[in-house]
């Protein structure tokens, strides 16, 4: 993989969020058999600064926990994450961005009888705070500072005794890009493919 992604993980995961309304106030979502959704997004200041806000969260967990046995109460799995993004027009060249996912699995198993619990919770969060500026219409800049981090943990407890075990990984990254751009053919060009 290229050398700007760093060289810790096997694979790249590359997502760019979507900006947010900026002229007026909307909300989405869904609901489903296993996980619901929603999505908010609108301007802070209109045609300067706006927002966009999704979350998720499975109810799998609540809904198995009414068929099955007394002894298994409490046992189940779920996740939940939140996305987020805010961003400012400072002007037509200055763009300043904050942007975050937040996630976490849950799996718990209770066995009551055996007075005996497993809870196996692991999630990623990742925040970036990137400027934007433009030189002039064939060189930009991004200025990017950027935390992630993985927990994951592991606890037992059978009639009193207790084992645990957490793990992790937290990152830090600055980094600054200039891109510029040599030619950029005319757009009948590209749709004719010369």
């Amino acid at each position: 993989m290229p050398a700007n992604y760093g060289g810790r993980l096997a694979s790249v995961l590359d997502i760019s969020m979507k900006e947010g309304n900026n002229q007026h106030f909307q909300a989405e979502g869904g609901l489903g058999l296993i996980s619901s959704r929603i999505t908010l997004q609108g301007p802070i200041k209109k045609d300067t600064s706006s927002f966009i806000l999704s979350a998720r969260r499975t109810y799998a967990d609540l809904i198995i926990d009414r068929f099955i046995s007394e002894d298994r109460r409490g046992s189940g799995y779920y996740f939940y994450d939140l996305n987020a993004k805010f961003n400012y027009r400072f002007s037509d060249r200055d763009h300043l961005y904050l942007s975050g996912y937040f996630g976490k699995d849950v799996f718990n198993f209770r066995d009551n009888e055996a007075e005996f619990d497993v809870d196996i919770p692991w999630g990623n969060a990742t925040t970036s705070l990137r400027w934007n500026h433009l030189f002039n219409d064939k060189l930009f800049m991004n200025s990017s500072l950027i935390l992630s981090n993985y927990d994951f943990e592991f606890s037992s407890d059978q009639s009193g005794f207790a084992l645990g075990l957490l793990s992790g990984i937290r990152d830090w990254n600055i980094k600054s890009d200039l891109t510029r751009i040599i030619h950029r053919p005319p757009i009948l060009g590209l749709i004719m493919g010369c």
